[in-house]
């Protein structure tokens, strides 16, 4: 394939991804946050393979298989147990050693598992959280493999996350102020 038109096409799969990841944020129900997540990932791991990154094509195929098993439990109002958790971090530290390249294998290891706990506990805004710590390590791995489109992907999740943190905060307060209500209730 040409080179500039694998550059593009790179770059146009970043874009797809970009806009499932930003909207992912805005998301209200892990469920819809999940499958959008899916759908990005589905696009950075072609667009990682294009670019021969391996480590971060493996991260994202196991985002995806994660994203999927995480929806599936969602759905039955399940929480994946400590297993699950465990198993996908294997699978997270093996894909990066096995396709080890240099220290910035580091990142998208590091940045799937801060990712990992944020999909496995129920916590939105840790979710949130955690998305936002991610994203800091994968831009710098997007940026050393030249995926431009992902580091600007990355950007818009951190400023999504915290669109999300700020959107969702009235919510979070008002179950606080109740739960705090109830426990002052309980003790009376």
């Amino acid at each position: 394939m040409d080179e500039y038109i694998l550059f593009g096409t790179i770059q146009i799969l970043g874009i797809f991804a970009l806009v499932f990841y930003a909207v992912s944020f805005q998301m209200k129900t892990k469920e819809n946050l999940l499958i959008t997540q899916v759908i990005s990932n589905v696009f950075t791991a072609v667009q990682y393979m294009l670019a021969m990154a391996f480590t971060g094509a493996i991260q994202n195929i196991l985002g995806v298989i994660r994203g999927v098993v995480f929806y599936f439990y969602k759905k039955r109002g399940l929480k994946p147990n400590k297993f699950v958790l465990a198993l996908f971090e294997l699978a997270i530290i093996s894909g990066a050693v096995f396709t080890w390249n240099n220290i910035f294998s580091c990142f998208p290891l590091i940045g799937m598992t801060a990712n990992l706990y944020g999909q496995w506990q129920n916590h939105m805004n840790r979710l949130r959280i955690l998305a936002i710590i991610s994203a800091v390590l994968w831009s710098v791995y997007a940026l050393y493999t030249g995926i431009y489109t992902s580091v600007l992907t990355e950007i818009l999740k951190i400023v999504s996350s915290l669109i999300g943190l700020w959107r969702f905060k009235k919510g979070v307060e008002t179950k606080n102020e109740q739960q705090q209500s109830c426990d002052r209730h309980r003790r009376q």
